[in-house]
């Protein structure tokens, strides 16, 4: 049968305690520091990855925003220019308008004065032409102060014929 031997069973014993002791002293706690020392190195990476996604997300929801003001900034600074640029068109138009009414006005000016001019020219001929006439039908030559006063005379009556 199993023969027991005692001192052989407490020799076991003693050689499993040591040996666990001896484990514990240079295999366990080094391997429990190290393990230790990892979980908490990942525990930490892990807090700053979370720390940088909430930053890249305070960045984005940041940058977001200010493309929405950028956007909005480029959209009133298109309504402004478009503002401006219907005015300048608005005072554009109006100055020339005021040229154009101005150099119509200076037209009819001109217009009125060559008018005038043609007319005083006419007159000056249709006196003259009168006088020739007159002179012929009546066979004379007058004095010049005399033909000028009739010339006058004629003039005037043509004018008061004319209004009337």
């Amino acid at each position: 049968m199993v023969d027991i031997k005692i001192p052989q069973i407490v020799f076991v014993i003693v050689n499993v305690v040591v040996l666990y002791l001896a484990l514990r002293h240079f295999f366990f706690r080094p391997v429990q520091e190290f393990l230790n020392k990892r979980a908490e190195h990942v525990k930490n990476e892990i807090e700053a990855a979370e720390g940088s996604r909430a930053e890249a997300a305070e960045l984005v929801a940041t940058y977001e925003a200010k493309l929405r003001e950028a956007k909005d900034e480029a959209r009133q600074i298109i309504e402004d220019a478009g503002k401006q640029a219907a005015s300048a068109r608005a005072e554009i138009e109006g100055q020339a308008r005021e040229q154009a009414d101005l150099m119509i006005k200076r037209a009819e000016k001109e217009i009125s004065l060559e008018r005038d001019k043609a007319l005083a020219s006419l007159r000056d001929e249709i006196g003259e032409l009168s006088l020739l006439a007159a002179g012929h039908l009546l066979g004379q030559k007058m004095d010049p102060e005399t033909d000028q006063r009739l010339v006058q005379e004629f003039i005037t009556g043509m004018g008061k014929i004319h209004v009337q």
